[in-house]
Parts: structure tokens; sequence; C-alpha cells
């Protein structure tokens, strides 16, 4: 009797030991879960700065005297560097990215003409010192590459000055208001770090500037190629 059980006691502690090794088996063999990538999300703020370079206007100067056409000098085209900052917004759905984004820009765009008319050497000259744009931006992304278009109101302030056998008469500053078209594509390096190649269009309509009865129409506008840098937060 007593040895049945003891060998009970011994069934009874292998059933145990046993099934403990098997609960510890299935723990150690479990699968561990997997998460799924979300990949790049663009959507937040963003603030970053930007250099580039202006080119190819085309201001075509005519003269008047007293409203009455005596003919063109030439064309202004303004070129030079800009460069500034810019802040804004994306939000993601699905693919497309839709966003906000303001800039404002120091500019060394100038150019200046001239003509003989009637006898007389006739010189204009326009520059635009800085100027911003308010845009709303539409993309579609790729993960980490966004391509996009862009357009919207621009503003900047233009300086026109002209003169009469080297003597000036007119020189007039004044802030503009425009529009501004545009595309480019962006790249995120990392989650927080983007760098971007974008062209604008920028136009800043035409108005009539005018002194001592001569006056000539002003259509101020330039191409410009930007590369910038922006902080995703």
């Amino acid at each position: 009797m007593r040895n049945f059980n003891v060998i009970g006691l011994f069934l009874s502690a292998v059933v145990v030991s046993g099934g403990a090794h098997a609960a510890d088996a299935i723990i150690e063999t479990a699968p561990e879960a997997v998460l799924a990538d979300p990949g790049f999300v663009w959507t937040g703020f963003y603030a970053g700065v930007n250099a580039g370079y202006g080119f190819g206007g085309d201001d075509r100067v005519g003269v008047r005297v007293d409203d009455n056409f005596i003919g063109n000098i030439g064309k202004i085209e303004q070129n030079g560097f800009v460069g500034g900052a810019q802040i804004g917004y994306n939000y993601q759905i699905d693919n497309f990215v839709l966003g906000i984004e303001a800039d404002f820009q120091g500019a060394g765009l100038d150019d200046n003409t001239s003509g003989e008319i009637g006898g007389v050497d006739i010189r204009a000259k326009s520059s635009i010192d800085w100027y911003g744009t308010l845009r709303p931006r539409l993309g579609y992304a790729w993960d980490r590459t966004l391509v996009y278009g862009t357009g919207g109101l621009a503003y900047g302030r233009v300086n026109y000055k002209m003169s009469a056998d080297g003597d000036q008469f007119m020189n007039e500053d004044k802030t503009r208001a425009g529009w501004v078209v545009g595309a480019g594509v962006e790249h995120a390096f990392t989650d927080h770090l983007t760098a971007k190649l974008e062209y604008q269009y920028i136009n800043f309509g035409d108005y009539t500037v005018e002194s001592e009865g001569i006056s000539t129409r002003a259509s101020p506008d330039f191409h410009s190629i930007r590369i910038g840098l922006n902080y995703k937060f």
C-alpha cells in the first residue's frame, strides 16, 4: 500500500512538472505582435528658410507726355537674389496633402533700360526690395516625397525711377498687391527635416507712374527658382 502511495505521488509530480514545462513552452513560443509601419505623415506645422534667384521680368517701358504716347524705350527684366523665411501647415488625406503657406522675402531684383525719343535720352530703372506671398498648396505624396502646386496673393515694394538727359524727374516707391503661381517638390529626409525645390511666377499688376506730365505704365513681374529647408513640428 505504501508503494502505491509513493508511485501516486511520483506520477502527480510528473504531471504537474510536465504541465509547468508545457506552459513555459507556450509562453516562450508565443509570436510577438508586429505593428505595421504607417509611413511618413505630412500633417503638421512647419517653418523654414529659403534662398534663390529671380529673373525674366517683362516690363515694357512706353513713355507718354500729357497722355500722348511718344514711344517705347525698351524692356525692364528684374533679376537678382531672393531669400527669406516661410511658415505653414499641411493636412494629409490618404496621399493628398492640403496646406497653407506664408513667406516673406528680401530681394535684390532690379534692371534698367534707356532709349532716345525726340533727341532726348530717357532712362528708366525698376527695383523690388522685398515681397511676400500667402498661398494654399495642393499636393500628392509618395510617402516622404511630395509634389505640389501653389498660387495666391503676392505683395511687395516696387521702386520706379526715370530720368531725361541724366536729370532724374521720377522716383516713386509703392507697395503693390498682385498674384503668384508656382509648383515644387519636397522631400522629408527625417521625421522633422524636409527640403524643397520650388518655382514661382509673381506679377504685381499694371499701374501708372507719373511726374511732371510724363508717365509710363509699369508692370513689374518676375520668375524665381528657390531651394528651402523646413522643420516639421
